[in-house]
């Protein structure tokens, strides 16, 4: 075969299969790109919530909540959302667990009723809880790496909120929306990896990258033949 041939048959063939690919990174990238990264994140979803501390000292004493636990690492005072006093948080190796600081009684696991709170709390949005659901395994694809348990709770705004709240200790884990999925949807395509949509060092994706540069290659020896052809004198 003709190296002018050549290089057109191959230019062709490899921009029709890769091609399909630049497009996806086209359309993926513009999205990263225009939609902000702060509103990607849930930021506007979500109250910087600070509870202030009692000024008077807790009910209970370090030790004393100490004392109720075996293999104590650390204990701490923190506020929690909604609650009218602050809590004890212990915690016992790879575990923690909340401690009432007027009664002394266990919080943790936190009931259904009290996670909905704790994410009406955090909320900022104009949606009502829609659904909770506690996750202990087989997580969405959306929280895949976070430990569980986890609650999820679902509030009904057009953005399909979901707030992930730790069943123990009641914090805020992390947030998704509609527009998040939509990006994580389109990172799938972008880095080419359809199963976990983490490996950016793939295999698919290295190969997609050499085949483009072997097209954009190809497609400057198929420009060099046809500069060449034009320049060719006439023959008398």
């Amino acid at each position: 075969m003709r190296p002018a041939l050549l290089s057109r048959t191959l230019h062709k063939w490899l921009g029709l299969i890769v091609g399909i690919q630049f497009v996806f990174w086209m359309i993926s990238g513009f999205y990263m790109v225009v939609v902000d990264l702060d509103f990607i994140h849930g930021d506007p979803l979500v109250r910087n919530v600070r509870v202030p501390f009692e000024a008077k000292p807790p009910s209970l004493s370090f030790a004393a909540v100490a004392d109720q636990f075996e293999g104590v690492s650390q204990v701490s005072l923190r506020a929690l959302p909604g609650m009218s006093a602050p809590v004890f948080e212990v915690t016992t190796g790879a575990s923690t667990t909340l401690v009432d600081s007027t009664t002394g009684k266990k919080l943790s696991p936190l009931p259904k009723e009290a996670v909905a709170d704790l994410a009406r709390q955090y909320y900022a949005g104009a949606g009502n809880v829609a659904a909770l659901t506690l996750i202990e395994r087989e997580p969405p694809l959306e929280i895949q790496t976070r430990p569980l348990p986890l609650w999820r709770v679902d509030f009904d705004d057009w953005l399909q909120t979901s707030l992930y709240i730790h069943p123990d200790i009641g914090v805020l884990v992390t947030r998704r929306h509609r527009f998040w999925r939509w990006f994580d949807f389109l990172w799938m395509f972008h880095i080419m990896d359809f199963d976990t949509r983490t490996d950016m060092n793939n295999t698919l994706l290295k190969t997609a990258t050499v085949a483009g540069l072997v097209t954009v290659l190809s497609g400057g020896w198929l420009l060099y033949f046809s500069f060449r052809r034009k320049t060719q004198p006439r023959r008398a």
